[in-house]
């Protein structure tokens, strides 16, 4: 797909063919790459597993690659694009296709909104190619919306991509939040040759399948306390669960101790061993026994 130079080779800084008659320049400051793979763009689509005539919203639409795939097989794309220049050249691209292209900043706007601009009705499905720095905010918008996705398949860097995963002993703050509203999945790595320009990271993709129900059953504002717990006891990951927890939480060695013992876990675990239901346990003890050392402000 890359342009015919001198003895037919291309430079690596040259475009494909298709993004230079375009006359699209990624910029540098947004992290664009361009997933120019046609391959990977239809594997991804695939992954999505939509229903006949089921939205998408598509976060990052950039040209327009995997939109294309996407409405092929369904007819129904809310793209999501923050530069205002490529939202229109994909909104050229597109035209007629049953793709509604906006030009807006992901982090402003809600998924019901975007689905309300749009003139399109849950349930829908996300998918998107996220940039580092926002991969993290993304994926919490949309498990907390309402309403959710009930899939989200997306493309981010691949050491991000194994910690949205976790497994034992591999628990991150990322994967506890996810696995708290889903079930995620690495589904396969992406080279980097597979962008242009070539990103200096490898990449992979991830499946997560909404919950019917959270898997932590807890009202609103005691899963705001319950990940507050979660984030102090990865506040210095390091170190054993007792010696974070104590300086985290504000706690003696004993009164940490205790709260261990009464959740049954060791305090020599570090906080990537522990799993959904060993937090639960403990946060019922800490809120139990030290009301007031989750309190913020």
């Amino acid at each position: 797909m890359t342009p015919a130079r001198s003895r037919g080779r291309a430079r690596p800084e040259d475009p494909p063919d298709f993004l230079r008659r375009l006359g699209v320049t990624p910029r540098k400051a947004l992290g664009q790459h361009f997933l120019t793979d046609e391959l990977l763009l239809s594997r991804i689509a695939d992954a999505c597993e939509l229903a006949p005539g089921e939205t998408v919203v598509e976060v990052g639409v950039g040209p327009g690659g995997l939109t294309r795939e996407l409405v092929e097989r369904t007819g129904s794309v809310v793209g999501v694009e923050i530069d205002e220049e490529l939202a229109a050249v994909a909104r050229r691209q597109l035209a007629g296709s049953g793709a509604c292209i906006v030009p807006a900043d992901i982090l402003g706007v809600t998924p019901a909104e975007l689905l309300e601009e749009c003139g399109a009705e849950p349930p829908y499905v996300m998918a998107g190619n996220l940039p580092y720095y926002i991969t993290q905010p993304v994926i919490r918008r949309f498990l907390e919306a309402d309403p959710a996705p009930r899939r989200i398949v997306v493309m981010v860097q691949r050491e991000v991509a194994r910690r949205m995963v976790g497994g034992p002993g591999r628990e991150s703050v990322l994967s506890l939040s996810i696995g708290a509203y889903g079930v995620p999945e690495l589904l396969y790595d992406v080279p980097s040759s597979a962008f242009w320009p070539e990103p200096d990271v490898q990449s992979a993709v991830v499946r997560i399948d909404r919950r019917p129900a959270p898997a932590v059953p807890l009202p609103p504002e005691q899963i705001a306390r319950f990940f507050l717990l979660v984030r102090a006891g990865f506040a210095e990951p390091r170190k054993q669960l007792h010696n974070g927890l104590r300086s985290a939480l504000g706690l003696t060695r004993e009164q940490t101790h205790a709260v261990l013992a009464a959740a049954g876990i060791d305090p020599a675990l570090r906080p990537q061993h522990l799993d959904l239901g060993d937090w639960q346990r403990l946060h019922a003890r800490v809120e139990s026994a030290h009301p007031g050392a989750l309190d913020v402000g």
